[in-house]
């Protein structure tokens, strides 16, 4: 029997699933845990966003080399050398924060470099780690699944839910963590980390056979690949759902805990934009973030009936339902413990009214990532190429939209965003 062959939870491809799982919950919980820090001692969103997406930096430039170096060498190597770097990276933000408890922010001296240096140097450690897992695993399912179009969507889109269970289950275990041990938390985060390298040596094998493997290919192979039609006039949309994705989750559970009355000087009449605790900023985020991976789950059995197209058009029709709900929303008070008693059934209904835009946008990003994957399948010896690529569009929609998103959050709140 193939990997091939294999049902999509046994195996092999249960072990680079469920360890995909994993390492989304660690990747957010060190967020959340980071986040929450940072916006503690320092007002600006921009700031804040700057050491937080820094991770993007060395996702995107190793993500076309180890897409195209999995096509060379296997999927295997890159899947055991990310959590370890990804643990090293958790490792040096545990010992910055709590060397630097409580850095002065007023005045720029050698502490002050340092700490933020350490920081950064982290956050690129974790972006190279997230740059050899992303091209990896989607090598690695779009490995199992060529050739079966319902196999294909139902894989892609179980990379999707866990990516999204990851940020469900762990956004608010995250601000738990965060609220009980501050950054002793980092050590949640590593044993995570530690657990999935167990995994994967002990679990995984090889999904690309050893006749597969390109000895002569460019390394820079994701790169010209671009010049595939279809792929050139996919990739600016997904470059800007990406855009606006990154700026959305990012920022969001910053913007609402800011504390008050600060956060209502810097930008009064507005609902969404502090006055939240941690865990209650984290459990709205992971409420949100459950409705759109039961969202992902109910469009599964359509994604291989409906034409992709068709599909996104729907997504984003949610999407514009949910900015207007959310807008009309913001606008309702000061702060959650402002909301007067009239205005409560008001904001209730618009709470309502975000769930059905949130269960529409939630087809859009299986899809694409299908979509990708059948693209990657008309490319032969170039699946890793092709979605090592997917990872740098995703990488750099995600850092541009967060930093833009932080601009405007610093210039105009949630309006802003």
């Amino acid at each position: 029997q193939t990997l091939r062959d294999e049902p999509i939870w046994a195996g092999s491809l249960g072990i680079a699933v469920g360890s995909a799982l994993l390492a989304r919950i660690a990747g957010r919980i060190s967020f959340v845990i980071l986040s929450f820090y940072l916006g503690e001692r320092f007002t600006s969103a921009t700031a804040v966003t700057l050491i937080l997406e820094s991770f993007y930096i060395t996702e995107l430039l190793l993500s076309p080399l180890v897409g195209s170096l999995s096509d060379r060498m296997g999927r295997r190597p890159f899947l055991l050398l990310s959590p370890l770097l990804a643990a090293l990276a958790a490792s040096c933000m545990l010992f910055a924060t709590r060397l630097f408890v409580r850095p002065d922010v007023h005045a720029i001296n050698f502490s002050l470099i340092l700490f933020l240096l350490i920081l950064f140097i982290s956050r690129l450690i974790e972006g190279a780690s997230s740059g050899m897992n992303v091209p990896a695993t989607l090598g690695y399912i779009t490995d199992v699944s060529a050739g079966s179009e319902r196999q294909r969507a139902r894989v892609m889109t179980a990379f999707e839910v866990v990516t999204v269970a990851g940020i469900t289950l762990a956004t608010p275990f995250g601000g738990k963590i965060s609220s009980l041990m501050g950054t002793r938390g980092f050590f949640v985060v590593i044993a995570i980390y530690l657990f999935v390298l167990f995994l994967v040596s002990v679990g995984l094998k090889e999904s690309l056979p050893q006749h597969e493997m390109q000895q002569h290919t460019s390394l820079l192979a994701s790169l010209t690949v671009i010049r595939h039609k279809q792929i050139f006039t996919f990739l600016p949309a997904w470059f800007s759902v990406n855009a606006l994705v990154g700026s959305w989750t990012t920022l969001i559970l910053i913007m609402m805990a800011y504390p008050v009355p600060a956060a209502d000087l810097r930008h009064p009449h507005q609902l969404l934009y502090g006055g939240f605790g941690k865990i209650g900023a984290s459990l709205w985020v992971g409420v949100f973030a459950l409705v759109f991976l039961v969202g992902m789950i109910l469009w599964t059995p359509l994604l291989s009936r409906m034409r992709r197209t068709t599909i996104m058009l729907i997504g984003l029709s949610g999407l514009a339902l949910m900015i207007v709900a959310l807008t009309s929303l913001n606008g309702l008070a000061d702060n959650p413990h402002m909301l007067t008693a009239s205005v409560k059934p008001l904001a209730t209904a618009l709470i309502i009214l975000v769930i059905p835009g949130m269960l529409l946008l939630s087809g859009f990003t299986p899809v694409a990532l299908t979509q990708m994957s059948a693209l990657s399948e008309t490319l032969p010896f170039q699946r890793g190429a092709v979605m090592g690529l997917y990872s740098v569009v995703l990488a750099i929609g995600q850092l541009l939209g967060t930093i833009v998103g932080g601009l405007c959050v610093d210039a105009a709140g949630f309006y802003g965003l």
